[in-house]
C-alpha cells in the first residue's frame, strides 16, 4: 500500500515532501497548453514548486516535449512563445526533443511498446518532479500522472507511434507542392505525384517530421488507426522508459478546473464538476488511482461517463508492469 497526501492548499502539498530526497538537477515536467487554453496548471502553483525547489540549492527546469499534430507548440521556438505567454516566465525552460522533435533517445521496455522513443533532453536531469492537471483524455480515457510522462515526454516520433499504427497521408485539397516535406525527409519517402505531395508507407520511417514542416497542415496524423486500449498501454510502456531515465521521480496531481478534454486542445473548456484538491504520492499508479476515486466519488461517477473509455485499465496494465500498487492510504493533511 502507498501513501497519497491530499489537502487543497499546495504550500501543505510542498510542506509534507522531503525535497533533500531529490538530485541536484531537477527537471519539472509540466504541460503548458494549447494557445486558447485557459485551464492548464496555473503558473502561480509551478511556480512555488519551481521556488521551493531553488530554496534548497538545487537547479530545476521546467521541461515538456514538442506535440504531435500542428499548433502552437510544434516547435521549440513556438511552444516557449507560448509557455510564456501563459506565464511561466520564472524559470528555464527546456523543450526536450529539440526544436523539431527530432531529438530522441530511445529506451527498451518490452511492452506493447518495444522501444519507447523519448526526448533526448531527459538524460540531463537526475531527478523529476511531474506535475498533472487532471483531466479527460480522447484517447487515454483521462489525463493523469501516466498520460503527462508517457505521451508527453514522447518526441514526435513516439507520439506517433504511441497513437498510431499507420503512417501519416497528405491531404491533396491542402498540399501546394512546395516541397518542404520532402527537403526535409531523411528516407526519401516522400515525391510529387500528379502535382501534389505522396507519402510511401513502405519507405516512411515514421518520423512524423512532414507534419512538423508542413506549412499548410497538409500532413495528416492517422488518428484512430490505434485501439484506446493499445493508446494506453502505450502510454503506460513510454511512462515505464521514463522511469527507467529518471527513477527519482515525484508526483503532484492537480484535481482542480477538471476538464472533458486535455489542455491540447486550444479551446475555452468549462470544468465538468466541482475542483477537489491536490494529491502528492511517490507512486505514479497510486496517485492516478487515487485521483480516479476520488473525482468518481465526487461526481457520483460523472467523470467516468465523459467517455466509453475503461479508465482502470491503464491503472491496471501499470500494475502488471510493476509501476506501483493500486492499493494506497489517502492522507489528509487539511485535517
Amino acid at each position: 500500500m502507498s501513501d497519497v497526501y491530499f489537502s487543497k492548499e499546495i504550500d501543505r502539498i510542498l510542506d509534507k515532501i522531503d525535497f533533500s530526497k531529490l538530485g541536484k538537477k531537477v527537471a519539472i515536467k509540466v504541460h503548458f497548453g494549447e494557445k486558447g487554453c485557459v485551464t492548464y496548471i496555473s503558473p502561480e502553483f509551478v511556480k512555488k514548486v519551481y521556488d521551493k525547489v531553488i530554496s534548497t540549492g538545487r537547479s530545476a527546469t521546467l521541461v515538456e516535449c514538442n506535440v504531435l499534430y500542428k499548433g502552437s507548440r510544434t516547435n521549440t521556438t513556438d511552444h516557449i512563445k507560448t509557455a510564456k505567454e501563459h506565464g511561466f516566465t520564472f524559470a528555464p525552460i527546456e523543450i526536450l526533443d529539440g526544436e523539431l522533435g527530432d531529438e530522441e533517445t530511445d529506451v527498451k521496455v518490452d511492452g506493447i511498446a518495444k522501444i519507447a522513443k523519448l526526448g533526448a533532453g531527459i538524460k540531463k536531469y537526475d531527478s523529476m518532479i511531474v506535475l498533472t492537471h487532471f483531466k479527460g483524455h480522447i484517447d487515454a480515457g483521462y489525463g493523469g500522472a501516466f498520460k503527462n510522462i508517457g505521451m508527453g515526454l514522447a518526441n514526435r516520433s513516439g507520439k506517433l507511434s504511441i497513437h498510431a499504427n499507420t503512417k501519416p497521408f497528405i491531404n491533396p485539397k491542402k498540399c501546394t507542392a512546395c516541397k518542404n516535406c520532402i527537403n526535409h525527409c531523411n528516407f526519401n519517402a516522400i515525391s510529387i505525384v500528379d502535382g501534389k505531395a505522396k507519402i510511401d508507407p513502405q519507405k516512411c520511417s515514421g518520423c512524423a517530421m512532414c507534419i512538423a514542416v508542413c506549412n499548410n497542415s497538409a500532413v495528416n496524423v492517422p488518428w484512430g488507426s490505434s485501439s484506446h486500449e493499445e493508446v494506453q498501454k502505450k502510454v503506460v510502456d513510454y511512462s515505464k522508459g521514463v522511469l527507467e531515465i529518471i527513477p527519482n521521480t515525484i508526483f503532484i496531481n492537480f484535481l482542480i478546473n477538471i476538464t472533458k478534454d486535455c489542455d491540447c486542445f486550444g479551446i475555452i473548456q468549462k470544468p465538468i464538476i466541482p475542483d477537489v484538491g491536490i494529491l502528492y504520492s511517490k507512486d505514479i499508479v497510486a496517485i492516478d488511482k487515487s485521483s480516479l476515486d476520488l473525482v468518481n466519488k465526487k461526481s457520483n461517477n460523472k467523470f467516468d461517463k465523459i467517455n466509453n473509455i475503461d479508465k482502470n485499465r491503464m491503472i491496471d496494465y501499470a500494475f502488471s508492469r510493476k509501476l506501483g500498487n493500486r492499493d494506497y492510504k489517502l492522507i489528509d493533511l487539511d485535517r
